[in-house]
């Protein structure tokens, strides 16, 4: 029992002492570059990610509120876009994307992956995104 009680007050001690890894910041703003990751939903409910498509994206949002859409490095869309904060919608509160070239989007960025739902289409894709450092 003596033996016990010593082992589990190392075990304490060592736990209480170790050192902690700090975790980097992140960040909740959108300006930056984003890799996409993948895309789910549509009416099939099908998952699409940069493998089974043979082709990336990823989106440049920049301070001056202008985006770049890049499909296999080649910009595939361009323009100006808004995020309307604390939108009400559907009983809920989300943050949306505007572009003056698609559907609005629902935006949320977590942990340095922003995700982008379409809210205008029953049927549409949450698409997944990660930031590139």
């Amino acid at each position: 029992m003596k033996q016990f009680s010593l082992m589990l007050i190392a075990l304490t001690l060592c736990g209480a002492s170790s050192c902690k890894k700090d975790k980097l910041p992140t960040s909740t703003s959108v300006m930056g570059q984003w890799r996409w990751v993948k895309s789910t939903g549509g009416i099939g409910g099908f998952t699409i990610t940069p493998q089974s498509a043979g082709f990336t994206q990823r989106y440049q949002f920049n301070d001056d509120s202008t985006f770049r859409f890049y499909r296999k490095d080649t910009v595939a869309m361009q323009g100006k876009f808004s995020i309307i904060r604390n939108y009400k919608y559907g009983g809920t509160t989300i943050d949306v994307f505007k572009t003056g070239n698609r559907f609005d989007q629902s935006l949320l960025i977590r942990n340095d992956t922003l995700y982008l739902y379409d809210i205008s289409i029953s049927d549409g894709y949450n698409n997944t995104y990660v930031r590139i450092k």
